[in-house]
């Protein structure tokens, strides 16, 4: 009688074991198939690039007159000097 409740003893804790090591495989597999779809979602890095360019927006851009007169600039690195309407300021 001793011996039956021993090799029943350890018929249980080798279920246990069986059905805990395919639980955790079977999650963890779970977890890999998962985790990259939530990813994507989550960074919008990582989605794909649509192919399709909008190209008239390109178009509107070099059509577009350039709205700055580049003599009206002043480039010079002394404070004093650098106004927007490219004259001297007069302290």
């Amino acid at each position: 009688m001793n011996k039956n409740k021993l090799s029943i003893y350890f018929a249980f804790i080798a279920i246990l074991s069986f059905l805990t090591f395919f639980i955790s495989i079977v999650q963890k597999s779970y977890f890999n198939l998962v985790n990259p779809i939530k990813e994507v979602e989550s960074n919008k890095l990582l989605t794909p690039i649509d192919p399709k360019l909008n190209l008239e927006i390109i178009n509107d851009i070099e059509i577009r007159p350039e709205n700055i007169d580049d003599s009206l600039i002043n480039f010079s690195f002394e404070e004093s000097l650098a106004t927007i309407s490219g004259q001297h300021s007069k302290e």
